[in-house]
């Protein structure tokens, strides 16, 4: 096994919720009186920790509460994120990670209490073995968390992050970790091209980096694959009541 565990992020790498952020921070520039975000905007500003993000778009903290703007981007993004859905080729991977007996965990800046309430939502809290996050909603970043973690539990192999941001990148760099990086999250095409590690569109796609290589490798991903999605269809019809049409 080229790696024994495997770390997700969860914001913008699992859960698809680039264009719902954007719409949610909007919502509290508008309530602030600042100037809307478009996407090409978000990229070039966005990062963390998330007060110098807020600082960036006009946020002026000296007469500002940053806990209060905090707050309101909370509940705005509350408001709407069970109905967010999982990016493409997450549940397969995961499925796939899995078998092969990779260890799971979510390495989040966000929230933990929110993070276990919407991966259980999602059918998929049984691939992880740990949720590492904040206690708070203020998003300062993971890379002390993980610190802390890894202290308490030293890793048996190699490990790897799978984000979608310069500070996934970051934060595997200072844990010690190798990384992949999927488009299509909270980072622009361009500035992922500038970090140096291997980028891809979906979370099946990290297997090449992931996976051992080797004589029959890559047919057991793609056997696995088709049993993940046959397995994932099932559980849909099954869920939905609708097996009785087989």
């Amino acid at each position: 096994m080229k790696y024994t565990t495997i770390f997700w992020d969860w914001n913008g790498t699992l859960l698809d919720d680039r264009d719902y952020n954007i719409e949610c921070i909007n919502a509290v520039c508008k309530k602030h009186g600042h100037t809307l975000l478009d996407r090409e905007t978000y990229y070039k500003t966005f990062g963390f920790p998330i007060i110098d993000f807020y600082r960036k778009i006009g946020f002026d903290f000296d007469v500002e509460d940053y806990n209060v703007v905090a707050d309101e981007y909370t509940e705005a993004y509350q408001k709407g994120a069970g109905d967010l859905p999982l990016r493409k080729g997450v549940k397969e991977a995961l499925a796939v990670y899995a078998d092969k007996g990779h260890k799971q965990i979510i390495l989040t800046a966000s929230e933990r209490g929110s993070v276990e309430k919407e991966i259980k939502k999602r059918g998929i809290d049984r691939y992880f073995e740990a949720i590492l996050g904040l206690d708070n909603v203020l998003a300062c970043g993971k890379t002390g968390i993980g610190k802390k973690y890894l202290s308490e539990h030293p890793l048996d192999g190699k490990a790897i992050l799978i984000g979608d941001t310069a500070h996934d990148s970051e934060t595997a760099k200072e844990l010690g970790m190798d990384c992949v990086l999927l488009r299509g999250g909270h980072t622009s095409d361009e500035n992922l091209s500038k970090l140096g590690v291997p980028v891809v569109d979906e979370a099946n796609q990290t297997y090449r980096y992931v996976l051992p290589t080797g004589r029959g490798s890559e047919r057991t991903v793609c056997d696995l694959s088709f049993v993940s999605r046959y397995k994932s269809f099932y559980d849909d019809l099954k869920n939905t009541n609708k097996t009785e049409d087989w």
